[in-house]
Parts: structure tokens; C-alpha cells; sequence
């Protein structure tokens, strides 16, 4: 198999699991709110965004992986258990998992 076959393959792979991987994105949101904003429920989010910010942009999925890599940054600050800051991650991992499905949605 050539090298190109196997990169599409790859991409191809990878666009597939688009989907589980907005799942995944929002069960380990689930776990952190379950958790009333436990760290290591919070680091372990940060960890799978992170994963998730390298993968969609090596792929070339741009708009999830800026929003990935923003919504790291706001995960890696100290996380004030107030509501404002609770809105706002909400928010950042709700539009991520949106990108996420729309670009499955793409060809």
C-alpha cells in the first residue's frame, strides 16, 4: 500500500470517530460538573482537550483545534468554583463539541 492510501486511510480513520470523540468530550465534562469541579477530574479534561487540540489540527480540522487549544488554556488556569467560570467552560466545551460534529458532517 502506498504511503498516500494509507494516509487517506488514516484521515478517513480519523474523521469517522469525529462523532465519539464530542461523545467522550462531553462525558468528561459530565464527570467534572459530578465531581463539583474536583482537580483531578479537571486535569483529566484538560488531558483529552489537549489530545484532541494535537489530533484535529494534524488532521486539519483548524476550527476545532483553535477551540480546543483555547479551551485548554482556560482549563489551565487555577478553576474558581464560581458561576461565571463554570458558564464559560460549559460554553467553550459545548461550541468545541459542535465543531466537532459539524466537521464529521463535512466531507
Amino acid at each position: 500500500m502506498e504511503k498516500t492510501d494509507r494516509l487517506a486511510q488514516l484521515k478517513k480513520r480519523y474523521h469517522s470517530s469525529l462523532s465519539a470523540k464530542a461523545l467522550e468530550l462531553e462525558e468528561r465534562w459530565r464527570a467534572v460538573t459530578a465531581s463539583k469541579f474536583a482537580p483531578s477530574a479537571l486535569t483529566e479534561l484538560a488531558l483529552y482537550v489537549h489530545r484532541l487540540a494535537g489530533s484535529t489540527g494534524m488532521y486539519g480540522y483548524d476550527q476545532p483545534a483553535q477551540l480546543a487549544r483555547d479551551l485548554e488554556a482556560y482549563l489551565r488556569q487555577p478553576a474558581p468554583v464560581e458561576n461565571a467560570w463554570q458558564e464559560q467552560t460549559s460554553a467553550c466545551v459545548h461550541a468545541l463539541v459542535q465543531s466537532l460534529a459539524n466537521s464529521q458532517q463535512a466531507p
